[in-house]
């Protein structure tokens, strides 16, 4: 099974980008006809900064999480990939993104040795741009996981 991005979410994070981008782009055109100076710098540092995070946003737009019985797989903002068995998962849930009341939900996954991850197609952003479906998608990789894991318990 894979999951990426809903179609509004995608919208948003073209969006995103394109501000970001075109902002960054002013500040480093604006820059390049001033004189320079540490106002000048600092401003052209910041469009530098903006237009890099405005092409992670980009990249944001084609992440993927999929998982089958065995294992569970994900292509990340950056381009990273991650591969995971179920049996090295400690735990799976649903969180907030961060510590504000309205942060979306995400989905959190537990490696036994190497921390924290949120998976990063699996988004319940807030408003107009939540999935319909986060519940669903949530709750079909907390079932694989607890059915690749489940023990089996000797009969007495």
């Amino acid at each position: 099974m894979t999951y990426r991005l809903q179609q509004a979410q995608i919208r948003r994070q073209w969006i995103f980008s394109a501000l970001f981008i075109a902002q960054g782009a002013w500040l480093l055109y604006r820059g390049s006809l001033s004189p320079m100076d540490g106002r000048t710098v600092a401003g052209m540092a910041v469009g530098v900064f903006l237009v890099v995070g405005g092409l992670f946003q980009v990249r944001g737009a084609f992440s993927s999480v999929s998982f089958d019985e065995r294992e569970i797989w994900w292509t990340g903002l950056l381009g990273s990939r991650k591969r995971f068995a179920w049996a090295d998962i400690t735990n799976v849930e649903v969180g907030k993104n961060s510590g504000r009341a309205n942060a979306g939900d995400v989905v959190r996954v537990t490696h036994r040795e190497l921390g924290d991850f949120k998976l990063p197609a699996v988004i319940g952003m807030p408003n107009t741009w939540r999935d319909p479906d986060f519940e669903t998608k949530a709750a079909d990789i907390i079932a694989t996981w607890r059915a690749a894991t489940v023990t089996s318990e000797p009969v007495a």
